[in-house]
């Protein structure tokens, strides 16, 4: 074993033809997790925060297993993990607590940027395009929708009157996780608007980051099928 796998393993952890094979088992888990925060939490009834919280529990477990982390990296994020599971848990207990989902909601954002960008990175570093690459790139990409759909949610949270015709509050969640990602693929039906300057901010950052996204990633992805199919030939 030569110096550059030995050091490779000491700055990464589940690496390995059988790390591989959790990497692929945990990112289903996360895609799995994920969809069902996007496609399905949205049509239950008002009360269903509270499997909104589970679900984002769920999402924080499988994301921390989803990518390949320097051991330090890996440590912060068990540690922040660790706290985000447990505000979620005490908010379970207290869903109307203002400041608890300020508190829950910026954790989970900066537990699911971190995983983002881990996930990018394997994408960014796989030798040939496989399912495992398909897959992070799905999940990082609906992270990113996750992500600024927290962000929004934390601004509604300290300024009620950010966004026009966003309905009742405990609706809050479910309706700017369908603007966040409708301003992502820049769809933008127009039912809900921004109408703060930070509200209009953001929505402007979150559009131009998912086509600045698709773009690269998009990118990354062709060429690197490229090259397999010219070494292959």
């Amino acid at each position: 074993m030569n110096q550059s796998s030995l050091s490779q393993k000491r700055s990464l952890i589940r690496t390995g033809k059988n790390s591989q094979r959790n990497l692929w088992k945990f990112n289903l888990v996360l895609l799995f997790s994920l969809l069902t925060m996007i496609f399905i939490l949205p049509v239950i009834p008002v009360k269903g925060q509270l499997f909104t919280r589970i679900i984002l529990m769920l999402i924080v477990v499988s994301g921390l297993f989803a990518a390949e982390f320097s051991v330090k990296l890996f440590r912060f994020l068990s540690g922040l993990g660790i706290i985000a599971i447990t505000v979620t848990t005490v908010s379970i207990f207290m869903l109307h607590s203002t400041n608890l989902s300020i508190i829950l909601f910026f954790i989970n954002t900066l537990f699911f940027v971190i995983v983002t960008i881990a996930l990018v990175a394997h994408v960014a570093q796989a030798e040939k395009v496989d399912g495992s690459t398909v897959i992070c790139a799905i999940n990082s990409y609906l992270l990113i929708g996750l992500s600024a759909t927290l962000l929004l949610v934390i601004l509604v949270l300290f300024a009620p009157h950010s966004f026009g015709n966003i309905g009742s509050e405990e609706e809050n969640i479910s309706t700017l996780l369908y603007f966040a990602f409708v301003t992502l693929t820049t769809l933008g039906y127009g039912d809900i608007s921004p109408v703060t300057p930070l509200a209009r901010s953001l929505s402007t950052f979150t559009a131009l980051f998912g086509q600045l996204y698709l773009v690269i990633i998009m990118a990354l992805i062709i060429g690197k099928y490229l090259n397999t199919k010219r070494s292959d030939q």
